[in-house]
């Protein structure tokens, strides 16, 4: 019975696919793709040695014409016990002209270049995200609104601009979390809006150097119709990623840091456990600085393969918010072994003042 099953759903999509090859096109066929990246970790401290996290995360590209293209990534993870599923982003992009596309939807950030590029796991050399950076630091890992981006050629040099229009970060007042942001949240708190952009130079003929400048203003983050509702908040970043191959040392090496800052603009008055009011200033920033390098020109295709790396990174907090109080500063060193150009296994040492000395071993492939 099972290869009677087996037998007609391979019939039917043989069919399919026949159908699909068939279809002319100017009934609209779509150019399909599917890439993406599975990982899973193992963690061991004084408190924990556990396998934990596993990640599936397959993103899905359209072409539906030459001037219209779809993005979009769902998410499978258990980093929280049991398996959660979610969608990541869900972009509809029109492209204008080479300088220019449109997109809406639900997309990766374009405030810094941690979150919308460096934080995936076959891009991140480490298992773990810098202080300041994952969750509960500053900005988010995903946007909904409309934005334009493109790039502009100045002779050897290049421009590149983001500019958008999300829905933005939320207010949260709650006893544990006062005076910390919702960033990714499906829908809006109030009629207010967050406004922002990124623009960056490649001021080498070999776009070797990108440094790049965020902001993003919204004036109001509180609940509609709360006191705390016309909360503005403002944010600055500024990003450096510079990669290149050394041939002296027979290396490749990748240097690249961010820096960002966030401050309160109206002072918000949030609500004890004991149900007394309280508020305090809030304007946390956050940095990292991270080297790696990989002998690439090396003859020998077990050491051409390693990647030795480093990474310091610093948030501070607000001192009298329930989440704040010390600051955190962050030391990682990871050794890497590349199985493929999306694919690695990873082994790195943490020694971050929040939590115990952890060593992690990760493994990611893309595909």
């Amino acid at each position: 019975m099972k290869k009677i099953l087996l037998m007609l759903s391979l019939t039917f999509l043989a069919g399919d696919l026949l159908q699909a090859q068939l279809l002319p096109k100017a009934s609209g066929q779509n150019k399909f793709v599917v890439y993406g990246n599975a990982d899973v970790t193992y963690t061991s401290n004084n408190e924990q040695k556990s396998f934990g996290d596993v990640n599936f995360k397959p993103i899905f590209l359209w072409k539906i014409s030459d001037k219209l293209f779809v993005e979009s990534e769902m998410e499978i993870e258990t980093g929280g016990g049991e398996v959660d599923l979610g969608l990541e982003y869900a972009n509809m992009c029109y492209i204008v002209n080479r300088y220019l596309i449109l997109h809406a939807g639900r997309f990766l950030p374009k405030f810094g270049t941690y979150r919308g590029r460096f934080a995936e796991g076959f891009l991140n050399r480490f298992a773990s995200d810098p202080a300041g950076f994952g969750d509960g630091g500053i900005g988010a890992s995903v946007e909904t609104g409309v934005g334009a981006i493109g790039s502009l050629p100045f002779g050897d040099m290049k421009l590149l601009y983001d500019l958008y229009v999300v829905n933005g970060p939320q207010l949260l007042t709650d006893s544990a979390n006062a005076g910390q942001f919702e960033y990714e949240a499906y829908r809006a708190n109030n009629n207010g809006k967050a406004y922002g952009g990124r623009v960056a130079l490649l001021p080498l003929s070999n776009a070797s150097l990108e440094v790049g400048f965020s902001i993003q203003h919204k004036s109001k983050t509180g609940d509609l119709g709360t006191p705390n509702e016309n909360v503005s908040l403002d944010m600055q970043a500024v990003d450096a990623n510079y990669y290149t191959t050394i041939d002296p040392i027979k290396s490749t090496i990748r240097i690249n840091g961010e820096y960002r800052h966030q401050k309160v603009g109206k002072t918000a008055v949030y609500l004890k456990s004991d149900g007394l009011e309280y508020s305090f200033p809030n304007s946390p920033y956050c940095y990292y600085a991270s080297a790696s390098i990989r002998p690439t020109l090396v003859t020998n295709k077990f050491f051409n393969k390693l990647e030795l790396a480093g990474r310091y990174s610093y948030f501070k907090r607000p001192v009298d918010a329930p989440w704040g109080g010390s600051n955190i500063t962050s030391t990682e060193y990871a050794l890497d072994y590349w199985l493929n150009w999306n694919s690695l296994i990873k082994v790195s040492y943490q020694q971050r003042e929040d939590t115990p000395h952890t060593v992690y071993a990760q493994v990611v492939f893309g595909f």
